[in-house]
Formats: structure tokens, C-alpha cells, sequence
């Protein structure tokens, strides 16, 4: 075990934070450790060149501040343990699986790695994009097990933090801050790639990952201080949806509105797929819900939304007439991450590795061959084959409690800022859901969706403090004021 520089920072931060600061301050810690996605805190070569990244550990330090004894945290950890019993659920039923499936199906089926190579060379393009090897033990069913672990602790941690109003503005600030930073390291990789300052970056680049630097066409790759372009977007994607709906809502607007509009940017020149199929997804989940719930959308909202609109057609019109090669290139590189990629051999790659979850979970009758077993490009398939029914059910479960589709603050205006925030929440959250359902490569949906999910629940399972929602509708009024189950 190797405690690298970002490690030893976090120790002295953290042993500080545990001596002399408040829950909230350990919760920004931890969100602020979320945001070195490519980074190492601690390496773990005997674990198979594994590594353990800043948010994980970060967690041990939350953990010491919870359950520190006289630290008066019990009863609020009790009922973020009820709040999130179906992600108890889900996390213990997979970190079991995890140890015993690999050994009970050993052997009995084929799949490919969640990390390494299967074989030292491939004969063909064919071979390496089908290449496979009996299901076995593996140290990745040990760190995925642990990163469940982390998971649960990041959402429990949320919730304890979400409780009080302080955590709920440190939620928010803390969030916008690291979107504006975020979105500023991207485009600062992409100015500096070539130059002796990439360096820089690349010191926080240090994590066990595959550290990925294409580009394609002449256009770089936007990926910051993270692994791979689709990393950086992902992240980015989450976070962006979560600060536009505190925007929408009137929450920290100077600061939400500004990283709304940084986020926003990042990702429209960040090249990956993922936020190419994300922002519409999300903008069309918008306009649909606008459409189905009258004021639901502020008017001066609509406005700002619309006058943005036009700028960046006006934009886009504008470089069309000034540079048509560029925007030519720049419509090609779409085209190539969205429409032609389910052609491309990558694209052919990844329907093989979600295929392979479906082949699990009947193979295993059900049961699931246990996380970390096997890689997967999509989190729906990857926890399908893992965790089989029970953890499918528990994970849905948990998704569907902390989202409550039944609540009209979820869709509608309200000037309770705790309801709010737990609906930018909550919308974070699935749209995360559903990008890593066509991306994520293991059955862990991770912190941060653990984190949104949990500040959800805490936020919206009380009763409002300011029952004031638009519009004023029977239906509205009753559904806020229902106490909230599974």
C-alpha cells in the first residue's frame, strides 16, 4: 500500500477536519474529493496494480466523523440508515455475491475481465473485441465490493449532512464551485495539451485507470484531470443537470446560473458521446415535463432559457459563415460520437460487454455471478448479471424512493428551498441513471449518485417548511404532505 501526494493531503485535511470541524465540513471534503476522478489517493499493487481513488478515501475520514464516539450522530446515521434500506440492500446483497458467486460459477461461463487483458496478444480485431475467459475470483470482485461499501457510506454520509440546512448550502455552494472548476480544467487541458504545462495536470492523473488521450480529426479530447473523455463528461453531465435545476429554482442562482453556464459549455466541446446523447435527453425530459405541469417553468426562466437559445445559434450561424471547414468537422465529429458509433467497432465492443450481463443473469438462474466479475458498458446489464434479482429490485427501489414521481416538487415550482434542492437532486440523479446505462462498466453506480440520492431523501422526506407551490392544485397540496415511504 503507497500513499501517494493527493493521499497525504487528504490525511492532514481530514485528521483536521475530524479533530476540530463539523459533519458539513467533512461533507464538502468529501465533495470536493469527488471531483479528482483520475487521481490516486492510495495504490495497492498487491491487489492487482488497484488503487483506491480520493472520494473513497475520503470516506474514512466522513466514516471517523459519524461514528466517533459522543459525536452525536447516532440517531441522525439511524434514519439515513432508514432512508436508504434499499440501498442497505443492494450494497450487502452484492458484497456478499461478490466473494461466493465467482467460486460457485467458476468456470461454468465466459466473460470478459471488468479490468486487464484476457490474453498478451490478439490474432485478430475480431478476437480482441470478443475476447473472454472462464469466470474466476478475481481481486475485482474485492474492490468493487469495497467501492458498494463506499457507495453506501457516501449516501449515508449525504443524508446525515442534508439533515441540517447548513449541509444543504454546503451541497449547493460546494457543487457549483467544483462545476466551475471542472468545466475550466477541461477547457485549460485542452489550451495547454503539447506544452510542458500538461504536466501539471498529468500530476493528478496518477490513478490505476487507463489514461486516455485521443483526439479525433484534429479535435482534442476534453478529459481535465480525469481518466478518459467520457469520464470528465460524465461527471460533468451529473453536476450540470443538478446546478441547472437549483438555477431553475431560484436556489444560490449567482452561483448555480454561472456554473449551469460553465458546465454547459464544457460539454458541448467536451467530444464525448456521453454528453452528446445526455444534455438532449435531459432537455427533452425538461420540455416534456414543462408541457405536462403548467408552471413548472418560471416565466423569467423560459426567458433566460430562450435567450440562451438564441445565442448559440446566433454562435453557431456565426462560425458556419466565418470558418465552414470548422463547422463541417466539428458536425462530423458529432455524427461520429453519437449516430456512427453504434457502428464502430468500440460501439460493437460495448454491445458485447452489456450483452454479457444478460447472459449472466440467466446462467446464473437469477442469482447473479457476483460484482466485479465481469465488464460491462452499461449499468442496467452490469447489475442485472451481478446482482441478479434481489439486487436489481432493491437497486430500482432505491431509485424510484429517493426520485418520488409522486410528489409534484419533483416536476413542479415550490419556494421551499429544501423541497428544491431535493428535486435538483433527484434529477441529477436519474440523469445519471441513465447515462451510466449506456457507459458504466461495473454494477457500482457510484458516489455520486449515492450522494444526490441520499440528499434527496432528506431533504424531501419532511414535511415542507413553506407549503407555497405552483400551481396551487388539490392533487399538489395532498402529495406534499404525504409522509414519505418505499
Amino acid at each position: 500500500m503507497e500513499l501517494t501526494f493527493i493521499g497525504a493531503g487528504q490525511v492532514l485535511i481530514g485528521l483536521s477536519l475530524f479533530m476540530a470541524g463539523t459533519v458539513e465540513a467533512m461533507f464538502g471534503f468529501m465533495l470536493i474529493s469527488a471531483m479528482f476522478g483520475g487521481s490516486a489517493a492510495i495504490a495497492l499493487p498487491a491487489l492487482g496494480g488497484s488503487s483506491i481513488p480520493p472520494v473513497q478515501f475520503a470516506l474514512v475520514f466522513m466514516a471517523m466523523r459519524l461514528l466517533v464516539p459522543g459525536g452525536g450522530q447516532m440517531a441522525a446515521l439511524g434514519r439515513a440508515s432508514g432512508a436508504n434500506l434499499w440501498l442497505i440492500a443492494f450494497v450487502a446483497y452484492g458484497a456478499v455475491l461478490a466473494f461466493i458467486a465467482p467460486h460457485i460459477f467458476a468456470g461454468q461461463i465466459e466473460v470478459t475481465p471488468l479490468r486487464g487483458r484476457t490474453e498478451a496478444r490478439y490474432i485478430s480485431t475480431r478476437a480482441y473485441i470478443y475476447a473472454t475467459k472462464p469466470l474466476a475470483s478475481s481481486t475485482q470482485n474485492v474492490t468493487t465490493a469495497i467501492y458498494l461499501c463506499g457507495t453506501l457510506l457516501a449516501g449515508l454520509a449525504a443524508h446525515v449532512a442534508c439533515q441540517r440546512e447548513s449541509g444543504r448550502a454546503m451541497l449547493v455552494r460546494t457543487m457549483a464551485a467544483i462545476g466551475i472548476v471542472h468545466a475550466l480544467l477541461g477547457f485549460i487541458g485542452i489550451a495547454v495539451k503539447g506544452t510542458p504545462a500538461e504536466a501539471v495536470l498529468l500530476l493528478f492523473r496518477n490513478g490505476s485507470y487507463a489514461q486516455l488521450d485521443h483526439s479525433y480529426r484534429g479535435f482534442v479530447r476534453m478529459t481535465g484531470i480525469w481518466p478518459e473523455a467520457s469520464g470528465y463528461a460524465n461527471f460533468a453531465i451529473v453536476w450540470f443537470v443538478f446546478v441547472f435545476e437549483c438555477w431553475l429554482r431560484r436556489i444560490d442562482t449567482r452561483w448555480t446560473g454561472a456554473a449551469a453556464v460553465m458546465l454547459a459549455a464544457a460539454l458541448a466541446f467536451s467530444t464525448s458521446s456521453t454528453a452528446y446523447v445526455g444534455l438532449p435527453v435531459y432537455g427533452l425530459m425538461l420540455a416534456v415535463r414543462s408541457l405536462l405541469f403548467p408552471g413548472a417553468l418560471r416565466a423569467d426562466r423560459v426567458l433566460w432559457i430562450a435567450g440562451g437559445a438564441l445565442v448559440f445559434i446566433a454562435i453557431a450561424c456565426g462560425v458556419m459563415l466565418w470558418h465552414p471547414v470548422f463547422a463541417a468537422d466539428f458536425g462530423d465529429l458529432i455524427r461520429h460520437m453519437t449516430v456512427d458509433k453504434t457502428d464502430s467497432l468500440s460501439g460493437t465492443q460495448r454491445r458485447f460487454w452489456a450483452w454479457q450481463g444478460i447472459e449472466a443473469f440467466v446462467h446464473s438462474g437469477g442469482i447473479g455471478i457476483g460484482p466485479g466479475s465481469f465488464r460491462s458498458s452499461s449499468l442496467a446489464t452490469a447489475v442485472l448479471g451481478s446482482t441478479g434479482v434481489i439486487g436489481t429490485v432493491a437497486l430500482v427501489a432505491h431509485i424510484v424512493r429517493a426520485f418520488m414521481p409522486l410528489r409534484f416538487s419533483t416536476y413542479g415550482a415550490t419556494d421551499d428551498p429544501a423541497l428544491a434542492t431535493g428535486a435538483a437532486a433527484a434529477w441529477a440523479m436519474l440523469i445519471g441513471v441513465l447515462v451510466a446505462s449506456i457507459a458504466l462498466p461495473s454494477c457500482d453506480p457510484g458516489t455520486d449518485f449515492a450522494i444526490l440520492a441520499g440528499a434527496s431523501l432528506a431533504l424531501r422526506a419532511r414535511l415542507p417548511q413553506i407549503a407555497a407551490v405552483r400551481p396551487p392544485t388539490a392533487w399538489a397540496k395532498a402529495s406534499e404532505l404525504q409522509p414519505q415511504v418505499a
